[in-house]
């Protein structure tokens, strides 16, 4: 039996990786550079779950560019989308 740290460990590891297939999927489909967070939500299934379902795919998206695995698009000081580096990229076509 797995403990709840281990299982946490294993919610987070799949977010990660659908908001990294997401990623992916736009840039090798070329739909377009960047991706906003609300679009992510969508097509990971998230959006509407409850109130404030916006912090998790937003702490994911921080998460992953501390890892530096994506960058976002800054406007003047605000994001508007996200995109993988070049090195996650490639790793994964």
């Amino acid at each position: 039996m797995q403990s709840p740290k281990q299982l946490a460990r294993i919610g987070i590891f799949y977010l990660e990786e659908a908001v990294l297939d997401v990623l992916f999927e736009a840039m090798a489909a070329q739909e377009a550079s960047f991706v906003r967070a609300v679009d992510i939500r969508k097509k990971v299934g998230i959006d509407k779950e409850w109130d404030r379902d916006q912090w998790l795919i937003r702490s994911i998206l921080e998460k992953l560019k501390m890892e530096e695995r994506v960058q976002p698009r800054i406007v003047g000081k605000q994001q508007r989308g996200w995109k993988l580096t070049e090195a996650e990229y490639e790793k994964r076509r």
